[in-house]
């Protein structure tokens, strides 16, 4: 069982969820009139800046000895990583208001900045969860997309389906006491709110 939810932890790691987010929307809203090869172009793009770039820098922060655990679970490694993700996350926007994104898309990836941020700020007080941030990012993604009604598939199985993943990363992180029922519920709350008032707030300018 531990070996099972450490695999669950890795699959659904918060360098890598983000990702999952923006295919999420590219494969079930209006956006899925694009060309496949231009979707997937975004989402490798994305993975790159927000997945790939922060994980290599945290394998040379933990090589160099600047960190002592490359999963960060020691709160006192995070401050240098989350600051370096944070740059990639504003490159990523930055990459989707360059293509001509809806206003939304790029809001996600703000949404994700802004909880990296309290993550940030949280952690040097108290340990947050940041696989359930990303969790509820993804949460808020799918949210996002029903509430307003951009969606082209009924909508009601990804969101059960998005909100058991979490339930169960958040089982995970509390097996393998990585946090207290209360940081994981905090961290979920905390990308949630971000993410959503981000994506919303991109959709609100636009129209």
């Amino acid at each position: 069982m531990k070996l099972f939810f450490r695999i669950v932890s890795a699959i659904f790691s918060p360098l890598i969820v983000p990702c999952y987010g923006v295919a999420f929307a590219l494969w079930t809203t209006t956006l899925c009139i694009v060309p496949l090869k231009a979707r997937l172009l975004v989402v490798g793009m994305c993975m790159l800046l927000v997945c790939i770039i922060p994980a290599i820098a945290v394998f040379l922060l933990y090589k160099t000895g600047r960190i002592t655990d490359p999963g960060l679970n020691e709160r006192t490694d995070r401050t240098v990583p989350y600051c370096f993700t944070m740059g990639c996350y504003a490159l990523a926007t930055y990459y989707l208001f360059s293509i001509g994104a809806p206003l939304w898309l790029p809001g996600i990836m703000i949404g994700g900045l802004l909880t990296i941020l309290v993550n940030l700020i949280v952690n040097f007080r108290w340990k947050i969860s940041g696989h359930m941030a990303a969790m509820g990012g993804l949460i808020a993604v799918a949210m996002f997309i029903t509430t307003r009604h951009l969606a082209v598939i009924p909508m009601l199985w990804p969101m059960i389906i998005v909100i058991l993943l979490a339930g169960l990363v958040g089982t995970a992180r509390l097996y393998l006491n990585r946090h207290t029922p209360l940081q994981v519920l905090a961290g979920t709350a905390n990308g949630f709110i971000c993410v959503y008032i981000a994506a919303l707030a991109g959709w609100l300018i636009q129209v």
